[in-house]
C-alpha cells in the first residue's frame, strides 16, 4: 500500500462563513479547513497501516482572536511551537511522530506476530468552533483520539474559550471570582451526585470510581454556554479510565 499524504492549506471559501449572533449584531467569521493525512504499511509488503490525521477549522488571517486561535492550536494542540502555521506545525508534528512510530513498529514488528494488529496505531486531532457559547465569548472544542498499542486507546476532548474582542484566552480564574471557589466546587459536588444519583462523594466513588485518582478541582477545560458552565476531565484526571469523559454542568449564576 502506497504512502498518502494529503496537505491542505488554508483556503477561505463563502461556503465557509459562519454567521454567529451577538445581541443585536452579527459577527462574521470566514473559516478555512487545515487538513492532512497519512497512511502506510506498519512495515514493507504488509497490508496493516497506521495512521496520523489532522483537521483543524481555522480563522481566516486578520484579527486578535486568529491569531490567538492559530497560537493555541500550534503550541496546546498539535504540540509545536516552533512553527509560525498551523498547516507547517501539523506537518512537522506528523513527520516526528511517523519518524518515531517507523522505529518502533520495525523493532516490533513480526511477521508471525498473533497480535499484529495491536501494531495499526493511529493519531487523531480534529478541531472546530461551538456556536452555543456566552455572548461575547467564542469556544472551540478539539478531541485527540489515539492508539499506540497495548488494551485500549485514549480520547481526549479539550475547550478553549476566547474574549471575541480581545482574543485573550479565558483562564478559570477569570470566569470563577476570588472567593467563589468553595461555593463552585460544593455545586459541582452537588450536581455530579445528582447525576449519578449518588447520596455524597464517597457514594459516588464507590459506583463509578469518580475522584478515585483525584479531587474535583477547578479545572481549565470548561465550556462557557448561554445558560451555564461545563466542566470537563478527561481519563484518568479524577477517574480510572472506565470511568470515560466526566462531564458536570451547573448554572451561571454559580460563579456570579
Amino acid at each position: 500500500m502506497k504512502k498518502l499524504l494529503i496537505f491542505l492549506p488554508l483556503i477561505v471559501v463563502a461556503s465557509a462563513c459562519v454567521d454567529w449572533k451577538s445581541g443585536s449584531s452579527s459577527e462574521h467569521y470566514s473559516w478555512g479547513k487545515a487538513s492532512l493525512y497519512i497512511e502506510n504499511p506498519i512495515a514493507p509488503g504488509d497490508s496493516l497501516c497506521y495512521q496520523i490525521k489532522f483537521e483543524l477549522d481555522t480563522l481566516a488571517a486578520g484579527s486578535e482572536l486568529a491569531a490567538r486561535l492559530s497560537q493555541v492550536l500550534r503550541d496546546s494542540v498539535i504540540y509545536t511551537t516552533s512553527r509560525p502555521t498551523v498547516q507547517e506545525a501539523m506537518k512537522a508534528s506528523a513527520d516526528s511522530i511517523e519518524a518515531e512510530w517507523k522505529a518502533e513498529l520495525a523493532e516490533r514488528f513480526d511477521a508471525e506476530l498473533e497480535y499484529k494488529d495491536m501494531l495499526q496505531y493511529y493519531y487523531s486531532v480534529e478541531g472546530h468552533p461551538l456556536e452555543e457559547s456566552q455572548e461575547g465569548i467564542f469556544s472551540y472544542q478539539t478531541t485527540i483520539d489515539c492508539y499506540l498499542g497495548g488494551a485500549h486507546g485514549s480520547y481526549v476532548v479539550n475547550y478553549y474559550n476566547f474574549d471575541k474582542k480581545s482574543g485573550k484566552l479565558l483562564d478559570i480564574k477569570d470566569v470563577v471570582p476570588v472567593g467563589k471557589e468553595p461555593e463552585v466546587l460544593k455545586a459541582m459536588e452537588e450536581q455530579l451526585c445528582k447525576d449519578w444519583e449518588a447520596k455524597d462523594l464517597a457514594d459516588l466513588q464507590e459506583k463509578t470510581g469518580i475522584t478515585m485518582l483525584g479531587d474535583l478541582y477547578l479545572t481549565n477545560n470548561f465550556l462557557l454556554k448561554n445558560d451555564s458552565i461545563l466542566f470537563l476531565y478527561n481519563q484518568y484526571e479524577i477517574a480510572p479510565y472506565a470511568a470515560g469523559l466526566i462531564s458536570i454542568t451547573i448554572p451561571s449564576t454559580t460563579i456570579r
